[in-house]
């Protein structure tokens, strides 16, 4: 089994966070350890090879001691372990999607438009993924099966927060009836202790928010990443020139959106709303 990429490219931008911590250059690190400087330098951009006996030499070197220690060769040695999103069928997008979401701590989302991934019902998901005409219905069940087991996540200990612009809380997909069933899950859902769902009026104050729809993750032992979503496709950013931007605009949704309390009367409101005109639209096709 190959390598996740996306693991080694974590593990190595930690070996240079913790290499550049101990104020060691490149070169005088590589001699530290007897190796050549080409090895270090490919080990750090994630292209291995990893050798825990070998890391951990190099964590010593760099006095890196107790839990981060402990986590990095962790890390090292699950690197040949398969993440299920492995499986055939899952994109290589949705699969170092899925990766990353595995091994954050932190996941916040500003979804602007649609109610995000990770909270939608099967219904609502399979309506939204409907929307590709490029897609075939074994497409679509494929996707809508990954969308689901991503989903697990918000089980664990994962911290999830998410910005929900209100025309993604009014926007029919499928059917008034789908998202009124919508509305009830994100209502159920934000009783987790881990899951904090806040609403973004379309009056409030956040230009930034109209870079569109992105999701951040944060880890223990690296930068954060961002999830960026646009017409061409997903993009990740890992640097923090880049990520620097998304980190400031999830700041000002921050302060201008509606407390939890207060969101959560507000979806409460809108689920009732759309149920009453679901009914009145089946009285009227009676």
């Amino acid at each position: 089994m190959a390598k996740s990429k996306v693991k080694a490219k974590r593990l190595g931008a930690a070996l240079r966070q913790s290499r550049e911590s101990a104020g060691l250059s490149l070169r005088d690190a590589a001699k530290g350890v007897g190796w050549d400087f080409n090895r270090l330098h490919r080990i750090e951009k994630g292209q291995g090879p990893y050798n825990p006996e070998e890391i951990s030499g190099l964590l010593g070197l760099y006095r890196v001691t107790g839990d981060r220690r402990d986590r990095i060769l962790a890390t090292v040695r699950s690197l040949d372990e398969p993440g299920w999103w492995e499986l055939a069928g899952v994109t290589k997008t949705m699969g170092a999607l899925a990766d990353y979401e595995n091994d954050a701590q932190k996941i916040t989302e500003w979804a602007p438009l649609l109610i995000p991934g990770l909270l939608q019902t099967m219904d609502y998901a399979r309506s939204a993924i409907g929307f590709d005409p490029n897609l075939d219905t074994a497409d679509i069940e494929a996707r809508l099966t990954v969308r689901v087991r991503r989903q697990q996540i918000l089980k664990g200990d994962v911290e999830y927060r998410v910005f929900l612009g209100l025309t993604a809380l009014k926007a029919t997909v499928g059917s008034r009836e789908i998202l009124a069933r919508q509305l009830a899950a994100l209502l159920n859902i934000g009783q987790q202790d881990n899951i904090t769902l806040r609403v973004v009026l379309p009056e409030a104050d956040a230009r930034g928010a109209l870079l569109g729809p992105f999701s951040v993750l944060e880890f223990d032992e690296w930068q954060p990443v961002v999830d960026v979503e646009n017409l061409r496709g997903t993009v990740f950013l890992d640097t923090e020139e880049h990520t620097g931007i998304y980190l400031g605009v999830l700041s000002q949704l921050n302060a201008v959106a509606l407390g939890e309390t207060e969101s959560m009367r507000l979806i409460e409101r809108l689920k009732e709303e759309v149920e009453g005109s679901a009914d009145e639209q089946r009285v009227a096709q009676v």
